[in-house]
């Protein structure tokens, strides 16, 4: 559906997994837990649910906090941080599970132009039962390289259900590390839904998050605004 704002069509989409009982967490194993506590259907007023999982399932942030003992949670940001005006998104075909020079290649080729935010389209398709504990996942030096060339980025975002590939978890701690350092942080936000065709023509990223005081995750609303 399109929306104006003055004279400009708008076209807001999507960019979060809805959570439901099929909702795949890392490692390919389906933790959410939907209880429905009051039943109209049997009797009851209303209709009351109970939901259990990981603060990192579905479409999700990972805070400092998550693999710094120290690191900031969502007290430390206010809410103009999760509006980007300036994001940046593009497409890779992974040569491994750990996805490294074959996007540094690609950002070497666009100038920065004052990015907030880069959101990597890898095609992983957590639908596909066989594939779901073969998540990519991306190689600490991307963190650096980021930081080094886009001086405005503060989050970086993926399609993939974690920055650790659950094939190299090794490396994947060392990605956390890289990238949430309290520092400098870039904020994680993992497993987003990027199907759409329109995605490389939004203008305005915007993201709402669980505000779990001390979550070292926060599953989160994310829309793109196109233009």
């Amino acid at each position: 559906m399109r929306y104006t704002r003055g004279s400009t069509a708008i076209k807001r989409i999507f960019l979060s997994h809805t959570i439901n009982s099929e909702t795949p967490a890392y490692g390919g194993k389906k933790q959410v837990e939907l209880e429905r506590t009051s039943d109209m259907a049997k009797g009851d007023t209303a209709n009351n649910t109970r939901l259990s999982m990981s603060l990192h399932t579905g479409t999700h942030l990972d805070m400092p906090l998550h693999f710094f003992a120290d690191g900031q949670d969502i007290s430390s940001y206010g809410a103009d941080f999760w509006f980007f005006e300036k994001p940046l998104f593009v497409s890779v075909e992974p040569a491994g599970y750990v996805i490294n020079d074959e996007l540094l290649g690609i950002l070497d080729t666009i100038a920065d132009k004052g990015y907030d935010c880069i959101i990597v389209r890898t095609g992983f398709d957590r639908s596909d039962e066989k594939t779901a504990d073969k998540n990519f996942g991306f190689h600490e030096s991307v963190a650096d390289y980021i930081r080094k060339k886009y001086r405005s980025v503060r989050l970086f975002g993926m399609d993939t259900l974690s920055v650790s590939s659950f094939q190299d978890r090794m490396e994947g701690r060392k990605a956390h590390r890289a990238f949430l350092n309290p520092e400098s942080p870039l904020i994680l936000l993992e497993d987003m839904k990027l199907d759409d065709p329109d995605i490389y023509k939004i203008s305005r990223l915007i993201i709402l998050p669980l505000r779990v005081d001390q979550g070292d995750g926060l599953p989160c609303t994310v829309v793109g605004e196109t233009a």
